[in-house]
């Protein structure tokens, strides 16, 4: 990435003394830099929730070290070129765009095709992500109907997720699992108004 935008930053200066090359450079950076990204399939609450993350950035960038980077790395593989496939150029319904990070012993300008069995895996990493995000800051909350409606809306406020029906539903579904499958192993406080709260 950095070596990119060092290359936008030239040509911008070199195009002040040559002003008819623009066209050529305009498409050579365009074309460059669709070469290194992906599009992937989320939940509208999941799509919304990483592009906040990443401060409303498009395309995404997905950090080198990280887990995500590494599912990446295994999984992607250069372009098929059987009769009929042609390539993506636009994200499609829930679809969000990914820019791939760079490997050392990938290059993501010609391995930038994510498998099947690669985006399965790269979507359950990033759904895991969230759980444990939502689990760590609303671990507590329960205890009342309308402490669990105020602390999910405001949570997903602040982290950049349309408050609606279904994403409200579906994030306390979440936490409602959560819960059951941790109380039993005394993971929360043991509040008597909680109805998973741990019998002695």
């Amino acid at each position: 990435m950095d070596s990119l935008i060092f290359l936008v930053q030239y040509v911008e200066f070199y195009l002040v003394k040559r002003p008819k090359y623009r066209i050529f450079a305009h498409h050579f950076i365009i074309t460059d830099t669709m070469e290194n990204t992906i599009f992937i399939t989320l939940e509208p609450y999941l799509a919304q929730w990483l592009k906040h993350e990443f401060g409303g950035i498009s395309p995404i960038p997905i950090r080198r070290a990280s887990a995500e980077a590494d599912i990446l790395r295994l999984n992607l593989r250069t372009q098929p070129r059987h009769n009929g496939y042609k390539r993506q150029l636009k994200p499609g319904p829930n679809q969000v765009e990914i820019l791939l990070p760079k490997f050392k012993l990938k290059d993501t300008r010609n391995n930038n095709y994510l498998t099947a069995h690669g985006e399965k895996c790269l979507h359950e990493c990033i759904r895991t992500r969230f759980r444990v995000a939502i689990w760590k800051d609303l671990y507590t909350v329960g205890a009342t109907l309308t402490r669990t409606k105020e602390s999910v809306e405001h949570w997903m406020v602040a982290h950049g997720i349309e408050v609606d029906d279904k994403n409200w539903n579906t994030l306390v579904k979440m936490l409602q699992r959560c819960r059951a499958n941790y109380c039993p192993n005394h993971r929360l406080t043991n509040h008597k108004s909680s109805k998973h709260r741990k019998k002695f």
